[in-house]
């Protein structure tokens, strides 16, 4: 017989080890994705859930972080009073529910749903509900808002002795399970009722999380911090007397212990757990619920420890174990200071919940009026027939009754959509197929360039637009002219390989030279400004002379926006001169033309080739160019406005997408790339020239890149193609200016444009724009199906040609590409809709910044992730719908081979529907492999003569529409450019 050998003590430390790492990975999983708000990119913000399917993934995460899934019931209810939601949409959502019967021949599932969704219940107020019944005349009258079967129902009845049948049939109900604690931590110890530990431990571990992150705020940076946090955490705080606080009085003597020690953060947090009592079978739920406590700092020390690089500035060698260790080490301190040695923490008896038999007899008296139960047949029911009512009811409680209105509100919007899209393409189209074509514009995908594709085509329709993912296929690690350190812009799933880098002109050396010596100037008078303001003399000479100064530029910044830009504008171009630059694109030298490893410097051909196809490739783009291109990247520029970067190209990290656009266009110019192009089925002609340029979306300014090198013979088509930006950059500023407020009624265009200028301007502005609040579809198909439709800013516009992808290549790669980022652009504002609290930061008027990594409000406190109110509160929480125009078939074989489309399909976190190729006819994609042709035209299809005429005097999201300009009114090319 063989006696088995237990595991030698270091093998029992590696494995301890070993499963507190899985743990801490588990539990680093659920918290938020978000990096340094400088690189703001948009995500699923339920990540972590995006295995389930999206109902289930709502509530299992509003039972987690103690969040909201949908919006209120009433808020529902508000919809459907004003039309947004039709009893329609609640019987077909109904319709595909299961159901079942109730009570024979009385009540089925589905009228019983129905009853409670349409007028819907009444909110129960535990609080107030005795004084409701006794005095609030509850009991004096049926509602008035019963449907006629119902209220004949009742005629012969009375409310008190309705009432009366409730309580006798409804007891008070059985004692229910304990509460269960908040948090873990509180199950293993007998805290205090008064005590509230995160009250104590939380303001120092964010003031030396803050300062260890810290991208440059502090004059005197953390000492050690190059060292990880633990170990700069133990040499500030071990030192004697370092703590003042009664509650934290061990901590010093802690951290000396650990460090004469030499602890790792591993073995500092196994240490802490032992001390703690947590078992090893807690491990997971009690790591979790520690780290959500802070989930904006641990949530950023996260991100940062994957990739260092998102760091504004200064890499921190951040770990995520080394933050826990931290924390627990603080939480152990403190429970000892407060409560004893560990022997005196013992385990509490949750307390029985409390339940009021009143609120379930009161849900029991709504329920019966809403679906027609007199007292004489609830009565009657037997034992089994009312518990089976009261299982039901149970069943359809306030979760689930949201669900399904959610749902009928999706139904509506995908009726708003589909049904005039399928009118739209019926139709003759808006502009003649035998147009001539001027020009040709590139836009990104973005929603926001739909209102200003949409002017572009109604003021001149011999201009033809596209839509392509922001970065053009050109993942760059880029540094500008000014830049110290260059930047990604690419997709943040991307890593650039290639190094591209702006530099000026030869001929300019000589003004490249003065302008970075006038930097060196202002930067070296701007450092010893803010030194001096830390200073005792310096700081209270400054504060009494230069503070009463500022005060003029100050008044004349909030005065007149635009007139101070203007200023500084003219300032800086007689000071800080802009010299010509060209970028540093090609692999010209032999290092870099063979470098296999790190940052290539440039693209060999065969690589600008295979950029510049798969953008032209699957827009269409692969013969019959206009003799000029434009491609146009985006950004958005504000002043005092932190999550400045949420509004920039997500597909470039972020970032503004003007270099992409320039190195594009640089790169299709080359003859070498088009003979290249031309081998694989793309042919440019020769006399097509390609201009980059950069769309502000804040304030509608639009720049060009190297307009010198343009041929002579191109430059009066340029100037038509400026005279038509210049009046579509100025409609589509009116356009999305009926949305604020202070814009005011009866603006021009020219009065619109000026007014999101000094918005973009103005130091006070909570909303120089509105962001991507309005998005809630993606149409991925051919513009000539979507041209001359309204989409009121709606709309993601991917070009795609399926009659030139057989073999559905390219559609695997838009799709791939598009889906991830819309969708993840859509989800997070549904979630800061729904809970703006929860899974949004909150209003943006208490928040600091902090650190230079994120915000948080007030001096103190967590960091706030998500977005700000003043970003969604206009926003529509729909999930997007994606509208492709393929066949289901060769779709889900798209979908099929990318395990992540198939997650965000299958599990139902997008809509989908399908707009055939060849006849247009729509099929709306339902779950289980089930496709439902789109019937039915109740949606009509407003027609307009201009889209500035459909949107006149109105705020709300508006319906699709069809644009049809009366020839004689189409707008001359030769007025003036707007400024």
């Amino acid at each position: 017989m063989t006696v088995p050998v237990s595991d030698s003590p270091e093998k029992q430390a590696s494995s301890r080890t070993s499963r507190l790492k899985q743990a801490l990975e588990h539990a680093a999983h659920y918290l938020p994705a978000q990096g340094p708000i400088g690189v703001f990119v948009h995500h699923n913000t339920l990540h972590a859930f995006q295995h389930l399917p999206f109902e289930q993934a709502v509530t299992d995460a509003a039972r987690a972080f103690q969040t909201e899934p949908y919006l209120s019931e009433e808020a529902y209810q508000e919809q459907r009073a004003r039309g947004r939601i039709l009893e329609a949409d609640i019987d077909a959502v109904l319709d595909r529910e299961a159901d079942a019967e109730i009570l024979p021949k009385k009540l089925t599932r589905r009228l019983l749903r129905k009853a409670l969704l349409v007028p819907g219940v009444r909110r129960v107020n535990r609080r107030n509900i005795a004084w409701q019944v006794e005095e609030g005349g509850l009991l004096e009258h049926f509602r008035q808002d019963l449907s006629p079967t119902a209220a004949r129902a009742l005629a012969s009845d009375s409310p008190e002795r309705l009432w009366k049948v409730c309580c006798q049939r409804m007891p008070a109900p059985k004692p229910s399970a304990p509460v269960p604690p908040q948090r873990p931590r509180e199950a293993l110890l007998a805290l205090p009722e008064a005590l509230d530990l995160d009250q104590v431990i939380h303001p120092p571990l964010i003031r030396l999380t803050g300062a260890f992150l810290d991208q440059g705020v502090a004059y005197w940076p953390m000492p050690l911090k190059e060292q990880g946090l633990l170990r700069a955490v133990r040499h500030i705080m071990g030192q004697p007397f370092a703590i003042a606080r009664a509650h934290l009085s061990k901590i010093p003597a802690e951290f000396r212990s650990q460090a004469a020690r030499n602890l790792d953060a591993d073995a500092t947090v196994l240490e802490m757990l032992e001390r703690l009592g947590v078992a090893e079978s807690q491990w997971d739920a009690f790591i979790q619920a520690e780290l959500l406590a802070l989930p904006g700092w641990a949530g950023m020390i996260h991100c940062l420890e994957k990739d260092p690089s998102l760091a504004p500035h200064e890499r921190i060698s951040a770990s995520l174990m080394e933050f826990l260790a931290v924390r627990l080490t603080y939480t152990v301190a403190a429970l000892e200071s407060i409560l004893g040695d560990a022997a005196s923490w013992k385990k509490r008896s949750p307390l029985p919940r409390a339940q009021d038999p009143l609120v379930h007899q009161a849900r029991l008296f709504d329920a019966a009026q809403l679906v027609g139960l007199s007292s004489y047949t609830l009565a009657s029911l037997s034992e089994a027939e009312f518990a089976n009512l009261c299982k039901e009811l149970d069943r359809c409680n306030e979760i689930e009754r949201r669900r399904l209105l959610h749902l009928a509100y999706e139904r509506r919007h995908e009726r708003q959509i589909l049904v005039p899209l399928s009118k739209h393409r019926a139709l003759p189209p808006v502009s003649p197929s035998d147009r001539s074509v001027t020009a040709q514009v590139l836009f990104c995908i973005d929603e926001r360039e739909e209102s200003f594709r949409r002017a572009l085509e109604e003021i001149n329709p011999q201009i033809e637009t596209y839509g392509a993912a922001g970065f053009f296929g050109c993942a760059i690690h880029y540094a500008g002219m000014d830049d110290a350190e260059g930047v990604s812009l690419c997709p943040v799933v991307v890593k650039p390989a290639h190094e591209v880098r702006e530099t000026p002109l030869a001929d300019d050396s000589d003004l490249y030279s003065k302008r970075q010596s006038m930097r060196r100037v202002w930067a070296k008078l701007t450092r010893q400004g803010s030194i001096s303001s830390r200073t005792l003399f310096r700081g209270s000479l400054s504060t009494a002379l230069l503070g009463f100064l500022s005060l003029f530029p100050l008044a004349f910044r909030l005065l007149s926006p635009r007139g101070y830009s203007r200023m500084v504008a003219r300032l800086n171009a007689v000071f800080l001169p802009v010299p010509r630059t060209e970028l540093a694109f090609m692999r010209d030298d032999d290092s870099s033309r063979d470098a296999t490893t790190g940052l290539m410097k440039g693209f060999s051909t065969e690589e600008m080739a295979d950029r510049v196809a798969s953008v032209l490739g699957p827009t269409g783009l692969r013969k019959g160019h206009a003799r000029l291109v434009l491609v146009l990247g985006h950004g958005s520029t504000s002043l005092n406005n932190p999550h400045e970067s949420a509004y920039d190209c997500g597909a470039c990290g972020g970032r503004r997408g003007g270099p992409n656009a320039r190195v594009f266009a640089a790169m299709a110019n080359r003859q070498d790339v088009r003979k290249a192009l031309h081998a694989r089925g793309i042919c440019i002609p020769e006399d097509s020239w390609f201009v980059g340029g950069y769309h502000d979306t804040c304030c509608d300014q639009i720049d060009l890149y190297d307009t010198a090198q343009l041929p002579p013979s191109h430059r009066a088509d340029l100037h038509r193609l400026r005279a038509s930006l210049d009046q579509a950059r100025a409609r589509s500023a009116h356009e999305r200016s009926r949305r604020f407020e202070a814009a005011g009624p009866n603006l021009s265009p020219e009065a619109g444009l000026r007014h999101v200028q000094e918005r973009s301007e103005h130091l006070g502005e909570s909303r120089p724009e509105y962001g991507h609040s309005t998005n809630a579809v993606a149409i991925v198909g051919r513009r000539a199906h979507t041209r001359g439709l309204f989409f009121d800013r709606r709309a993601f516009l991917v070009s795609y040609d399926a009659l030139l992808d057989p073999e559905d290549q390219a559609l695997a790669a838009v799709l791939g590409a598009v889906i991830p980022v819309c969708g993840g652009i859509n989800l997070e504002y549904y979630f800061s809709s729904v809970d703006n609290e929860g899974y949004g930061c909150g209003t943006k008027l208490p928040h600091n910044i902090s650190a230079l990594v994120g915000v948080m409000n007030g001096y103190q406190g967590d960091l706030r992730t998500g977005l700000p109110l003043q970003t969604v509160e206009i926003h529509e929480p729909v999930r997007i719908l994606f509208v492709i125009e393929t066949t289901p078939e060769r779709l889900m074989r798209v979908i099929h081979g990318n395990p992540l489309l198939q997650e965000f399909v299958e599990n139902r976190w997008i809509r989908l529907a399908t707009m055939d190729p060849e006849d247009g006819s729509i099929r709306v994609y339902r779950g289980d492999a089930e496709w439902e042709p789109l019937v039915g035209d109740e949606e009509p299809l407003p027609i307009a003569e201009s889209s500035m005429a459909y949107y006149a005097g109105k705020l709300d999201h508006l319906p699709v529409a069809r644009i049809e300009p009366p020839l004689h009114e189409v707008a001359s090319l030769s007025l003036p450019t707007v400024p």
